[in-house]
């Protein structure tokens, strides 16, 4: 399939290629070249939470910080405490 720059240097990957291979405005992109190429792979997500032995782990990223997470979590348990929820 032939396609164009336009005049940002952007190109349009056909609604065919983006629906078979699941790509959406949220996919992440990974460009490189190949001699007189140029490459375009999807980068595949990783699960955040992985099997390991039998114990389940947290691979992502948080997206607070860890003094946040446990204010949260100790307010949380403080609520449930104090108003016998539980």
């Amino acid at each position: 399939m032939v396609t164009t720059l336009d005049k940002f240097g952007r190109i349009i990957i056909p609604k065919r290629f983006r629906e078979q291979l699941g790509i959406n405005s949220k996919s992440t992109l990974n460009i490189s070249e190949d001699g007189k190429r140029i490459v375009i792979e999807v980068v595949q997500e990783k699960k955040p939470v992985i099997d390991r032995n039998g114990i389940l782990v947290f691979t992502g990223i948080l997206e607070d910080t860890k003094s946040d997470l446990i204010k949260s979590d100790r307010n949380r348990r403080m609520h449930k405490l104090l108003t016998n929820e539980g």
